[in-house]
């Protein structure tokens, strides 16, 4: 299935093999933007499939590094959505710092991860960049200054981040395992309590193990 050298499209369809055996569809948007669908198949077959906009688990920007170490398939048989409206509200994140994850236990981790200090719920276009008229270049206003109690309040937004292989993998095999839109960096940023699914996880963002030894390869 993999495909090194696929080529970026706006509205391109195209399946990702997350893991082993488990296979999504996603969207191309404008570069660097992708939406991912909660659709999951442990075969890459999708004749079935009409993709709506209700099925969308979140959009969010990604790096060519994803594309290249991600097995990738773009699928034809699929019509995109057309008329997606991209979110406008999203979280710029703030300064990094040591965190514990799981203290006191045998799976306690040391890791250093984004914090809320300094972060930002903004409005962004990520369309037309030349409405992000706020004197940083990358969004249009300030909508609120953020801490770690504002969690329930911007869990639904998505960072501004450049997502990576595997930890973006790593999330939509997280997604498909709670049946559910996660997001691990976000929840780690806002010191929630994390569910012992997420290890892989941590371990990955802690950069102190193999990824062979946590079930990726490059």
């Amino acid at each position: 299935m993999v495909n090194r050298a696929i080529q970026w499209k706006e509205n391109k369809i195209i399946s990702i093999q997350i893991k082993k055996d488990i296979f999504l569809l996603a969207q191309m948007l404008k570069i660097p933007y992708m939406i991912f669908f909660k659709y999951f198949r442990n075969e890459n077959i999708w004749e079935d499939i009409i993709i709506k906009e209700d099925d969308i688990l979140f959009c969010h920007a990604i790096t060519k590094q994803f594309l290249k170490y991600s097995s990738i398939e773009q699928i034809y048989s699929i019509n995109c959505i057309d008329d997606y409206t991209p979110p406008n509200l999203w979280i710029v994140s703030g300064d990094f710092e040591n965190k514990i994850i799981w203290k006191d236990t045998k799976f306690e981790r040391i890791i250093i991860s984004r914090s809320t200090l300094n972060s930002l719920l903004v409005d962004k276009d990520i369309i037309n960049h030349q409405n992000n008229t706020h004197r940083s270049g990358i969004f249009r206003k300030i909508i609120k200054e953020l801490n770690n109690k504002d969690y329930e309040l911007v869990k639904d937004y998505e960072l501004t981040t450049l997502d990576i292989f595997p930890n973006l993998n790593e999330r939509l095999f997280l997604c498909y395992k709670f049946g559910k839109n996660v997001d691990p960096e976000k929840e780690i940023m806002f010191d929630q309590y994390l569910p012992i699914e997420y290890l892989t996880y941590v371990d990955i963002i802690s950069g102190n193990y193999p990824l062979e030894d946590l079930g990726y390869k490059r």
